[in-house]
């Protein structure tokens, strides 16, 4: 099983890579757009845009979901324990801090598919991008830091 952790992490970085590229362009990126050319236009070019992302963005979260739980054996674990070291303690927070971001994901895909009001609609994509960036930063002190 350790030969394939490095396949399973460069999916789960490529997929990081996209689903916060995907959350950056919306939050940062078309809310210029928004202010410099006018609701209409934004709201045009964020149908087109998301129409691709609703397709991709599941499967992509799926993706990082499995490999990071692929990848969660390797540091928690009876041998190397729970929460032992400094690492463990900071992929445990990042992993919680991913689900938060799932959890939100889930509810939003349920209130489209029953057609219901998305409580989180507003708030998902600058909540999930400020909970990337923690979680990229949380990976890089477990990794390198602390």
């Amino acid at each position: 099983m350790s030969a394939m952790y490095p396949y399973f992490l460069v999916v789960h970085l490529c997929c990081a890579i996209i689903f916060l590229g995907f959350v950056f362009t919306d939050v940062v990126l078309l809310s210029l757009v928004r202010k410099k050319l006018g609701d209409e236009f934004a709201n045009r070019m964020f149908v087109v845009i998301s129409a691709r992302g609703t397709k991709i963005m599941p499967l992509c979260l799926l993706l990082l979901v499995l490999t990071g739980g692929a990848m969660f054996g390797f540091y928690f674990n009876s041998d190397v324990g729970y929460f032992a070291t400094n690492l463990q303690r900071l992929l445990l927070l990042k992993i919680i801090l991913a689900l938060l971001i799932v959890i939100m994901v889930i509810i939003s895909l349920s209130c489209k598919f029953l057609h219901k009001p998305n409580p989180v609609g507003k708030i998902i994509h600058p909540v999930a991008l400020c909970l990337g960036f923690l979680i990229v930063l949380l990976a890089k002190f477990a990794f390198y830091g602390w």
